[in-house]
């Protein structure tokens, strides 16, 4: 019966030094991203993913790539928002990205006089069914160092329709 305990002060202590990269759905507590590609996986059962990095002085290059995951194994048209803001609230750009069945990319960039915090917005489109993808952003350029999101992170895929 002493081994119980002990299993459950590992599972603890395993929880604890797990990585803590990961998407985060609070806007007020945003996820912090690297540079190099970001990974997530996003639906529309959550009001959206929230982001925030340090950038500039300089260049800075944003690589966005959205796969949806299709309905019952189908690939249907979605498109996912990329809303950036600036630490006053003011929207600096607003991106969407189209997909239907393949992997679709957009690239924004900037010249920033000036380092500055910026907030990223991701989210779906609403609709009565489920729908979303997988999602990557690779931040490029004078962007602060931090460890990117969701490394390990695959796109997910729906089960086809299975019929008897």
């Amino acid at each position: 019966m002493a081994l119980a305990p002990a299993v459950c002060l590992l599972h603890c202590i395993g929880a604890f030094a797990a990585p803590a990269s990961a998407q985060s759905t609070d806007p007020h507590h945003p996820a912090a991203l690297g540079p190099g590609i970001n990974r997530a996986n996003i639906t529309n059962d959550v009001s959206g993913h929230y982001y925030t990095f340090m950038a500039g002085p300089g260049h800075v290059d944003v690589e966005l790539a959205f796969k949806e995951m299709g309905v019952f194994g189908r690939p249907l048209p979605q498109h996912l928002n990329f809303d950036f803001w600036n630490a006053d609230g003011v929207r600096l750009s607003h991106i969407e990205v189209l997909s239907q069945g393949g992997i679709a990319h957009r690239h924004t960039d900037a010249d920033l006089p000036a380092r500055q915090k910026i907030n990223l917005a991701v989210s779906t489109q609403w609709g009565a069914i489920k729908v979303g993808g997988y999602y990557e952003i690779e931040l490029k350029g004078a962007v602060e160092n931090a460890a990117p999101v969701g490394t390990d992170v695959k796109p997910a895929e729906p089960q086809p329709l299975v019929r008897p």
